[in-house]
C-alpha cells in the first residue's frame, strides 16, 4: 500500500512546484505592513456610500455624522484605501452553515488582535479596567453607537442578554463557565448608557478573551448558544417575560441571524432571506461603526450575495470558474492544480493560509479507557513515546500533504504566542529501534509471530478509531500510521465509521484510540481540550476530563500528570496579569507536549483562498482558525472590489 501510495507523490510534482511560490518559509511568518493608525478625521470630512448618501438626501436616513458614534473605530486597511460599491459573491450550504455569514460579521466587546502576539484590542468598548484584585471589571462602550435600524446602544442590551436571555433556563440551561466564578453567576452593574461593571466572586482570567473576544458578540451567534448582548428594543416584544402572548420558538425565530427584521451592530445585515431561498443577501448597515483613516465609513463592499449550494463539490465547482469574489470556507486544498489552471480565464488568485492546525491527523491514546489493562499502557509516558517515534511523518506529509505541512508533535502553531521551538519536533523522530528499546523497558515482549505481549502473554492489541467523514489525505495519513505501528510489532488495527456513531463512542470512553485533528491551536487557551482532559471532548481521558469540568462530581480521578496541568489551567483562569497568563499558558503547552497526551503527526497545512483579482485588501498571511473567526480578525469591511 505504501508502495502505490508513493506512486501518487510523482503526479503531484507539478502540483508541488506550483505550491513553492506560495509557501511560507519554516522560520516563521511573513511580515505583514503596520502603518501607523491615524486618527479619525473631524465631523465635516466624514465621507459615506453614494447609495447612503441619496437615502440622506430623500430624508430616508439621518446625515453621517448623526448615525456614527463621537468615537468611531478607525480601522487601518490592510494594504490601501477603497473605494465604494460592488457586490461580494460567495457560496454556501444554508443556514446550518452558518459561519459562510458568521465568520464575516465579527463584531465584539473587545476583539482578537491581527497579529497573535498582540493584546486584545478595543472594539465596540473602547476601554476596559480592572479593579486591583481581579474581582471588578468596568467596560467603557463608544457614546452614539446605534443599531442598524437607528436605535441607540447601551448597556441596557448587555443587561437585557445577561437578565433574559442567560439566565433563563428556558433559553440557556446554564450560564457559561467564564462568567461563573467559584459557583457564583457574574453581577451587572450599569454606571451609565455607555458604561457596566461585571463583578465577580473571585478574580476572572477569562473575561477578556473568552467572554469578550471570543463570545462578545450579538447572541447568539448562528448555532453557537453564546453571545454578550442582545437587540432590547426589538427581542422584548417576542420574549415571554415581557409579552405572555409570545413563546421561546417565535423568539429563537425572530432572534436568529438570517431574519431580516433583527436588528445588528455588524456591517452587512441580511436583508433578503426566506426557507427555500435559493440566494441569501446581506447588505451594508448605514449606521456601522467604523471608519477609514481618511472618515469614510465602513464598509466598502455593498452588499454579500450567497448562492445555496447543495455540496462543497458545488462551491469549488463555483469558485473554480471565477464566480466567487473571495473565500477560504470549503474550498478544497486537494483540487490546487485545477484552480491554477483555470486562474487566469477566472481571473483570480490564491492564497495560501496556514491553518491553526497543530496536527492535521492526530492520535488520542485513551489514558482513561475502561479496560485496566490497556488504560495502564497507554498511561505509561515510555509507551507514547514508542508509539510516536514508530511514525513516519515524512511520508504522511508527503502522500496525503503534498510536502506542504510541517512534520511535529508540538500542540500549537507557530503563529501562537506559546509556541516554543525547542519542542516542535518532541518524539516526532521517525526511530524504530529507539521504540523497540523503550517497548522493552516497559515489559513488553515479542511472540513467535513478532508483534508484542503483555508480561501475561497477551497480545497487544491496538485500535484506532476514526470517522469515515474525514478527508481523503487524513484517512491516507492513518492507514500509514497503522502500518507503522504494525510494522514494528503492534498488532494494530483502523476502525471507521459514520460521525454519528464515532462522536459519542470517543467521548463516552469507549474509544482505546481516538484520531482527529488538533485545531484551536493560535488561541488554545480558550477551548483547551487538546491540552489536558478539560471535558468529555478531550480523548487523551475522556472521563478525566469529566471528572474536571464537574469539579470532582462526575468521571474518574485523573493520574497525577494531568493533575498537574488542570491545577495550572486553574491558576491561569484566576489571573488578570496578561504575563502571568502567558507565562502559565506557555508552561501548559510544554507539559502537554512532553507529556504526549496527543501524538501528533504534521500540522499547519495550507488552506487555500481564491481571490478575484479586482478583490483588494486580504492579508497574504493569516493563520486560519475558527476560534478568531477567520477572516473576521481581518476586518472584512475594510476589504473592497475594484468597479
Amino acid at each position: 500500500m505504501i508502495a502505490n501510495k508513493l506512486c501518487r507523490i510523482i503526479l503531484m510534482v507539478f502540483a508541488v512546484l506550483l505550491l513553492a511560490s506560495f509557501t511560507v518559509s519554516a522560520g516563521g511568518k511573513k511580515e505583514e505592513a503596520k502603518p501607523e493608525v491615524p486618527e479619525a478625521r473631524p465631523a465635516e470630512m466624514l465621507k459615506e456610500a453614494p447609495a447612503l448618501t441619496d437615502l440622506v438626501k430623500q430624508g430616508k436616513l439621518p446625515a453621517l455624522k448623526e448615525r456614527l458614534p463621537e468615537e468611531p473605530l478607525v480601522v487601518q486597511p490592510n494594504k490601501s484605501i477603497g473605494q465604494y460599491g460592488g457586490t461580494w459573491h460567495r457560496a454556501f450550504l444554508g443556514v446550518k452553515d452558518f459561519h459562510a455569514l458568521g465568520r464575516l460579521i465579527y463584531e465584539s466587546v473587545l476583539r482578537w488582535p491581527l497579529d497573535p502576539s498582540d493584546p486584545i484590542q478595543p472594539g465596540l468598548a473602547k476601554e476596559w479596567k480592572w479593579a486591583a484584585d481581579g474581582t471588578e471589571l468596568t467596560l467603557y462602550f463608544r457614546k452614539g453607537l446605534k443599531w442598524s435600524d437607528g436605535a441607540p446602544f447601551t448597556v441596557d442590551d448587555i443587561i437585557f442578554w445577561w437578565e433574559d436571555i442567560e439566565l433563563d433556563k428556558n433559553i440557556t440551561p446554564a450560564p457559561h463557565g467564564e462568567w461563573v466564578i467559584k459557583g457564583q453567576p457574574m453581577k451587572l452593574e450599569k454606571v451609565n448608557d455607555t458604561t457596566i461593571k461585571l463583578k465577580f466572586a473571585g478574580p476572572n482570567g477569562l473575561a477578556e478573551t473568552v467572554g469578550l473576544a471570543f463570545h462578545g458578540c450579538q447572541w447568539p451567534l448562528g448555532f453557537e448558544r453564546f453571545g454578550f448582548f442582545a437587540p432590547r428594543h426589538y427581542l422584548e416584544q417576542f420574549h415571554p417575560k415581557y409579552n405572555p402572548k409570545s413563546d421561546y420558538l417565535t423568539f429563537e425565530e425572530k432572534v436568529f441571524n438570517f431574519n431580516p427584521e433583527l436588528p445588528v451592530m455588524y456591517a452587512w445585515k441580511v436583508a433578503k432571506w426566506e426557507p427555500g431561498a435559493t440566494e441569501m443577501i446581506a447588505e451594508r448597515n448605514p449606521f456601522y461603526w467604523k471608519v477609514d483613516p481618511e472618515g469614510k465609513q465602513l464598509p466598502y463592499i455593498d452588499r454579500i450575495h450567497y448562492t445555496l449550494v447543495e455540496s462543497n463539490e458545488a462551491i469549488n465547482l463555483l469558485a473554480i470558474a471565477g464566480n466567487l469574489d473571495m473565500q477560504h470556507r470549503r474550498i478544497d486544498f486537494s483540487k490546487y492544480t485545477l484552480y491554477q489552471e483555470n486562474a487566469k480565464a477566472g481571473n483570480y488568485h490564491l492564497l495560501l493560509w496556514d491553518k491553526a492546525d497543530a496536527s492535521s491527523v492526530t492520535l488520542f491514546p485513551n489514558q482513561s479507557y475502561s479496560d485496566n489493562k490497556y488504560r495502564q499502557l497507554l498511561q505509561n509516558l515510555k509507551f507514547r513515546q514508542a508509539l510516536s517515534l514508530c511514525i513516519d511523518r515524512d511520508l504522511i506529509n508527503e502522500v496525503a500533504f503534498l510536502g506542504q505541512a510541517v512534520p511535529r508533535t508540538i500542540s500549537v502553531v507557530r503563529d501562537s504566542a506559546l509556541f516554543q521551538k525547542d519542542i516542535e519536533t518532541y518524539y516526532a523522530e521517525l526511530d524504530p529501534q529507539k521504540a523497540r528499546a523503550l517497548l522493552q523497558e516497559i515489559g513488553l515482549t515479542k511472540d513467535s509471530d513478532g508483534f508484542y505481549t503483555f508480561p501475561d502473554g497477551s497480545r497487544v492489541e491496538l485500535i484506532i478509531e476514526s470517522t469515515d467523514a474525514v478527508s481523503g489525505a487524513s484517512m491516507d495519513a492513518l492507514e500509514i500510521i497503522t502500518e507503522n505501528l504494525n510494522a514494528i510489532g503492534l498488532k494494530t488495527v483502523l476502525e471507521t465509521m459514520s460521525r454519528d456513531v464515532y462522536w459519542p463512542r470517543a467521548t463516552s470512553n469507549e474509544v482505546m484510540i481516538a484520531t482527529w485533528e488538533t485545531d484551536r491551536g493560535l488561541v488554545p487557551m480558550v477551548d483547551p481540550i487538546y491540552q489536558f482532559p478539560f471535558d468529555d471532548r478531550s480523548w487523551m481521558g475522556p472521563t478525566f476530563g469529566m471528572w474536571y469540568k464537574s469539579g470532582g462530581k462526575l468521571g474518574d480521578e485523573p493520574p497525577s500528570h494531568f493533575k498537574e496541568v488542570m491545577n495550572l489551567y486553574d491558576q491561569y483562569k484566576a489571573s488578570v496579569n496578561p504575563a502571568e497568563q502567558l507565562k502559565i499558558a506557555r508552561e501548559i503547552v510544554r507539559r502537554s507536549t512532553e507529556g504526549l497526551f496527543t501524538v501528533g503527526t504534521v500540522g499547519i497545512s495550507p488552506g487555500l483562498v481564491v481571490i478575484k483579482d479586482n478583490f483588494h485588501n486580504v492579508m497574504e498571511h493569516h493563520t486560519s482558525d475558527w476560534l478568531v473567526f477567520t477572516p473576521g480578525t481581518q476586518n472584512p469591511p475594510q476589504f473592497w472590489i475594484e468597479q
